[in-house]
């Protein structure tokens, strides 16, 4: 899944007006939100932290980055926007929103030495993203120390009146409406672990050859990468890493592995 396929969960629970998804906190990872920022009189917009998720290995391969989108207020992103990553009292480092749309945004690389904060840079006031770092344990294949990477999406959002403001806080601290009911275990269970499900389609070519070739289980998404300035695209399986040149589909390899 490509990271802005990510923004439908966001916006939806923005929508419902449930907590927003940040998955990130384990890591600590944490939003300075609007009441913790200066805000001027008369400004009616500000930056809001819609989406905060920590990358999974396959969806890494081992980069280390903060990945950021910027939406307007109909989930539009906004191309030329801008972001800024500080870090204690190092000159503060830029980005630009410019990349397809198949991509996030933009990004800022991480160092293991990193503990960031990102933020909008922009007139209206941004909610910030603090305690960005990549030196975190080894997890899985594309999460070892040192390379783990943040999705981050900001959106331009009404500020909230003080009646609104209050409402929020009020179901924030009792754990949402008082006439909601809990999930049960197993809607939980099945809410936890639909991020991690690696999407199937049999039609696909690199599923055809792994079943013909009895490769055994898929143990990643397909993903892409560049060689020697050369696009391609793999899929591991349990016996073997499928791949193929991007627009090659006719040749596609199989490089055999054992677990």
């Amino acid at each position: 899944m490509a990271l802005p396929d990510y923004n439908r969960t966001f916006l939806a629970k923005v929508m419902s007006k449930e907590p927003i998804f940040h998955n990130a906190e384990r890591y600590g990872v944490a939003i300075k939100k609007l009441h913790e920022i200066s805000v001027p009189l008369g400004v009616e917009k500000y930056w809001r932290v819609v989406g905060v998720h920590h990358l999974t290995g396959s969806e890494n391969m081992g980069n280390h980055h903060v990945f950021c989108d910027i939406l307007d207020e109909n989930g539009r992103r906004i191309n030329g926007s801008r972001l800024v990553l500080t870090q204690g009292n190092t000159s503060p480092v830029f980005a630009v929103v410019d990349k397809p749309a198949n991509e996030a945004g933009t990004n800022f690389p991480m160092w293991s030495s990193t503990r960031a904060t990102v933020a909008v840079d922009d007139a209206l006031p941004s909610e910030r993203v603090t305690g960005l770092r990549s030196d975190h344990a080894d997890e899985e294949v594309g999460n070892t120390w040192g390379h783990h990477s943040f999705y981050i999406v900001f959106q331009r959002t009404l500020i909230p009146t003080e009646d609104e403001n209050e409402t929020e806080e009020q179901e924030n601290e009792s754990g949402g409406e008082a006439n909601e009911l809990p999930l049960s275990l197993e809607e939980t269970v099945a809410l936890v672990g639909q991020p991690l499900i690696i999407p199937l389609n049999p039609a696909a070519g690199f599923y055809k050859i792994a079943k013909q070739q009895n490769l055994g289980e898929r143990l990643t998404k397909e993903y892409d990468l560049e060689y020697e300035s050369r696009k391609f695209r793999a899929q591991i399986f349990e016996k073997g890493i499928v791949y193929a040149e991007v627009g090659d589909w006719g040749n596609i390899k199989i490089i055999p592995r054992t677990n």
